[in-house]
Formats: structure tokens, C-alpha cells, sequence
């Protein structure tokens, strides 16, 4: 039997979001990278969408894991309202390519919102079939960079990754890149503390 699990979750940010000119809102992006890094570190995966200032996650990996992660997560002081949707026993990850995926969901989160009678994204509101959708979709996209991850400049535009399957080399080698160089960016700076 597997110890791994899912489990999809919704918060409201404490933060008051800004737009972003192109791609991700700042706080989001930051707690973006921080997630890559500290997920990759303890063995899970999992993805992310935020949207009208409320977050939409799915974390997989070891019971254990999971379960120590959103015991933090209920303490961390950038979203509140946390709420589980689902936990169930998986076989193997479904974001196994992802430490945190974060895909921009324009156009089929509006359909979506538009079918649920929704002016907003509010994943407070969402009946099991929403939830499930929100998850394919999650699946199905791609995944954006933010610029302010190792290795990018300001200036950069966020990209999408390639999806599974396709260039994932090429993928892994990057993330595997951007991790090496936060790493020593985080050590160098405990050096000066």
C-alpha cells in the first residue's frame, strides 16, 4: 500500500495583490520560488493557482510530508481561511514533473467561473465537480517561470515550460540549475547573517 497522498487546499491571501505587468503577481511569485525550492528538498510536488486573492493548491507526496507541510502552512501569516477541499491515498504523484506548478488559467478559469455563476475566482464556492475541473485544468496547462527565479532578469517575460513528455530534459535541467543557484544564493547569504 502507498503512503502517498493528495491533498488540494484553498487560502485567502493576506496580502493585497497588485497586478502584475506581465505574468505573476510579485508575493505569489516570491512564495512561488520559496515553494519550488522547499518542496523539492522534502519530496513533494504539486500545483498552484492564485486568482481574486485566494490560492488554489494541490500538494502530493508522503503522508508524513504533507501533513508537516500543511501544519506549517495553517501558521504561515501570508493567507489565512485555510480550508482542505479533499485528501485521498494516491497510487503516484499526478504533478510528478513539478516541485509546484503555477499555471495562469485566463481563459478556462473564466469559462469555468461563468458556468459556476461566478463573477470572481472564490474556490470558497466551489461544489466537487469545480474542484475536480480546477485539478484537469491544472494538469493540462503549462507551467510559468517567474522572472524572479534564479537565472532570469526582471525584464524577462515568464515563460511556459514544455509539458510532460516533451523537452523534459531540458526542463529538469533548468529547474535543477535554478534550485543548485537559490541554494547557494541562500547559503551565501547565511554567511553574512
Amino acid at each position: 500500500m502507498s503512503d502517498l497522498v493528495q491533498i488540494v487546499y484553498i487560502s485567502r491571501s493576506t496580502f493585497r495583490p497588485v497586478a502584475a505587468e506581465r505574468g505573476i503577481e510579485p508575493s505569489v511569485a516570491r512564495i512561488l520560488a520559496q515553494s519550488r525550492f522547499n518542496n523539492a528538498k522534502r519530496g513533494l510536488v504539486g500545483a498552484l493557482y492564485f486568482g481574486d486573492g485566494c490560492f488554489f493548491q494541490c500538494l502530493e507526496g508522503s503522508a508524513d510530508q504533507v501533513d508537516r507541510l500543511y501544519a506549517a502552512l495553517l501558521a504561515d501569516p501570508r493567507h489565512t481561511d485555510l480550508k482542505v477541499l479533499s485528501r485521498q491515498a494516491i497510487e503516484k504523484p499526478t504533478f510528478s514533473t513539478w516541485s509546484m506548478k503555477y499555471v495562469p488559467l485566463d481563459v478556462p478559469m473564466k469559462e469555468l467561473l461563468e458556468r459556476q455563476g461566478l463573477a470572481g475566482f472564490d474556490p470558497y464556492r466551489f461544489d466537487d465537480a469545480a474542484v475536480t475541473q480546477v485539478l484537469q485544468m491544472l494538469q493540462a496547462g503549462g507551467d510559468v517561470v517567474p522572472a524572479a527565479e534564479p537565472g532570469r532578469s526582471a525584464d524577462q517575460p515568464f515563460e511556459l515550460l514544455a509539458e510532460p513528455g516533451r523537452d523534459d530534459a531540458l526542463s529538469m535541467s533548468r529547474w535543477a540549475l535554478a534550485v543548485a543557484l537559490l541554494a547557494l544564493v541562500v547559503a551565501t547569504a547565511g554567511l553574512f547573517l
